[in-house]
């Protein structure tokens, strides 16, 4: 019977964390290891961890210093010895036959990666659906090529169950959007994910969430290109080329060249990989091309507008599917 291990990270989430850990211990699939984690923190989260750890499928972890979300996670990895692998922010919480669902899904389709869109916001006791971005699936599910997972499917990790054999091969990194980084490297290590919507997973969105805080708000862009960064220079120390110049599909309002300073960062990309590109330059499409090489000659964000105003003309009628 496969195993899963359920990754919490906790820091400071007494208001939340025991209908957490009911909503997880409670699940109809009870083949559970539940890996918290507690990063320092400074309320009772500790005490209750310690009362939940009379469920003999609870093991608690204790950071030495506060260490944030992805250290936490990647700790609880560290000694996971799940098939697969879930994790949960300690706020939120999940409907009883999720992880049963997600399992089954997974096990049926055969994927490295099952997405689950069925993602609420719980803000003061209402809720909403999450916005799940530009991804539109079939009521039934489907499989989706990483590429598109990538751009168009959001960056939760919370919303996947993951083998735990795919998640051997790298781990987070220490950075604000540690799950765009985490996801998009997962993404293409698994080729194709399978994408449906299963039981309802709770996000709850309070004054103290991530997203919610005025600093969040102030350097969300900033991190999520720092993000980037990371990844490209994954993609280059592991030889991964051609996913990288695949993931800027010439699509400017995708990738959001709005501002100087993001035309420095994808010219700093591809810079890096501007001999290997030219090198394979004949496999990309014409509008793959196109987008990188607007890029590259640009000579300030006003000549970079220019360009790719004229690419934009040039290719509007083309299918977004040629070029995936």
């Amino acid at each position: 019977m496969e195993k899963i291990s359920v990754i919490i990270p906790v820091y400071n989430a007494e208001k939340y964390l025991s209908r957490c850990l009911e909503s997880v211990i409670n699940q109809t699939y009870k083949n559970l290891e539940i890996i918290c984690i507690n990063d320092k923190s400074t309320d009772n989260s500790a005490k209750i961890l310690e009362e939940y750890s009379q469920d003999s499928r609870i093991i608690v972890l204790n950071n030495e210093n506060n260490q944030g979300s992805a250290i936490s996670r990647n700790n609880g990895l560290d000694i996971a010895t799940g098939d697969y692998v879930y994790f949960i922010d300690a706020d939120d919480y999940i409907e009883k036959k999720y992880l049963e669902v997600m399992l089954n899904k997974e096990k049926d389709v055969n994927c490295d990666i099952v997405l689950n869109l069925s993602v609420y916001n719980n803000k003061n006791g209402e809720e909403s659906p999450y916005n799940c971005y530009s991804l539109k699936i079939n009521e039934q599910g489907e499989y989706v090529d990483k590429y598109k997972i990538i751009t168009d499917a959001p960056d939760i990790i919370w919303a996947r169950l993951y083998k735990k054999s795919l998640l051997d091969k790298f781990r987070f990194k220490n950075i604000f959007s540690d799950d765009v980084f985490f996801n998009t490297i997962a993404a293409i290590y698994s080729d194709r994910t399978y994408v449906f919507y299963g039981e309802k997973y709770h996000y709850t969105i309070h004054s103290e969430s991530m997203t919610e805080t005025a600093t969040a708000k102030n350097i969300w862009d900033l991190e999520h290109f720092r993000a980037y960064n990371q990844i490209y220079e994954y993609l280059q120390e592991n030889k991964l080329y051609n996913d990288g110049i695949k993931l800027f599909k010439a699509n400017p309002s995708e990738y959001s060249v709005d501002t100087p300073e993001k035309l420095d960062f994808y010219k700093m990309f591809f810079e890096k990989i501007k001999e290997k590109y030219y090198k394979n330059r004949e496999i990309y499409s014409d509008f793959e091309k196109a987008f990188a090489e607007s890029i590259i000659a640009a000579k300030d964000f006003d000549d970079y507008k220019n360009n790719c105003n004229k690419m934009v003309r040039i290719f509007k009628l083309i299918d977004r599917k040629n070029y995936l």
